[in-house]
């Protein structure tokens, strides 16, 4: 994950992450011709730390990333300073799988489909229908243009970045040397991407560009202002009134459809977000045990999802998607 900027005195100044054998990444930076330095944190040396991005002016160095929490959350920081050996204590913001923050604007990229974004412009968000969501970035040298790293549903490691320029409201996808620009960073007239090298997702080098090429999309939706809460038509089973607690067995937890598709739904995330290296086994199979709990109301759906939970955990056999979708909707 490189972010290329520059100080006032103009010097090149590279943020970029190495991971170790665990995949754990910490946060380097290099200035001009200097030896890379690890960035100081404060983060335990098993905590996980990504997405850097800095700016520099008169009052110093103010410099974003995301790193994993003591909870197991992914949490949007920042620190500033004078100098970057000198930084304050990192301040938590808000839980954020990626993101970043640059003067007045925050940006924080969901597990799928949308990147928030608060400025003095107001609140606004760029959805992307059918992508899982990796790195929200920007260009140091042109900050109105966000970078979007990801990968689309169902497609594999088929990945891709989109420029969006929120000033002039376009966007388009850029290539590196003929590839998808993945995770890149741009200043001036260099070009910096995550070339993969390895079987892991995430095993990638560093590699400059000789050139990026860009090609005009549509695919992203932009909502500006706060959107009205979904209107709830029916009613969750698993918010049942007083009187039909009553009526039911209060020691069966209520079941509710809406609740195990959920929680499914939640699971199928998670278990893409694994094959992709994070540690999400717990949750994933945490998820898995809710759908099972909330589904005691159909007997075969329930026999379904107990018995993907514990082929996983015994075997690691991946869910059948398809069926437990096709025995939901006869449940339903």
């Amino acid at each position: 994950m490189p972010f290329l900027t520059r100080s006032l005195q103009n010097d090149r100044v590279l943020f970029f992450c190495k991971a170790d054998d665990a995949f754990r990444g910490k946060i380097f930076v290099t200035v001009g011709d200097g030896e890379p330095i690890r960035l100081a944190t404060g983060f335990p040396e098993n905590a996980v730390e990504c997405s850097p991005t800095a700016w520099h002016d008169e009052s110093g160095w103010h410099v974003s990333f995301v790193a994993l929490d003591e909870q197991g959350v992914y949490r949007l920081y920042r620190m500033d300073g004078e100098m970057l050996d000198s930084l304050s204590q990192p301040i938590s913001l808000r839980i954020a799988r990626t993101g970043f923050v640059y003067k007045d604007r925050i940006a924080v990229g969901e597990v799928q489909d949308v990147v928030h974004i608060h400025d003095p412009n107001g609140d606004h968000k760029i959805e992307i229908p059918g992508a899982y969501l990796y790195r929200v970035s920007y260009r140091a040298d042109a900050p109105e243009k966000i970078l979007i790293s990801g990968s689309w549903i169902g497609e594999g490691d088929d990945v891709f970045c989109l420029e969006y320029d929120l000033t002039a409201d376009t966007q388009r996808y850029l290539e590196c040397d003929g590839n998808p620009a993945y995770k890149c960073t741009i200043y001036g007239d260099e070009i910096l991407y995550a070339e993969r090298q390895g079987e892991h997702f995430e095993q990638r080098r560093l590699r400059h560009s000789k050139d990026i090429h860009g090609v005009r999309s549509q695919i992203a939706h932009r909502h500006r202002g706060h959107e009205a809460p979904l209107a709830v038509t029916k009613k969750c089973g698993c918010r049942l009134s007083d009187r039909e607690k009553e009526e039911n067995d209060p020691s069966v937890r209520p079941s509710c459809h809406e609740c195990v598709e959920k929680h499914l739904g939640a699971a199928m995330v998670l278990l893409s977000e694994i094959h992709h290296g994070y540690e999400y086994r717990l949750r994933f199979v945490g998820h898995l045990h809710e759908a099972e709990e909330e589904s005691q109301q159909w007997p075969q759906l329930h026999e379904m999802i107990r018995n993907t939970r514990k082929a996983y955990q015994r075997d690691g056999v991946v869910p059948d998607w398809v069926s437990l979708a096709q025995e939901l909707t006869d449940a339903r």
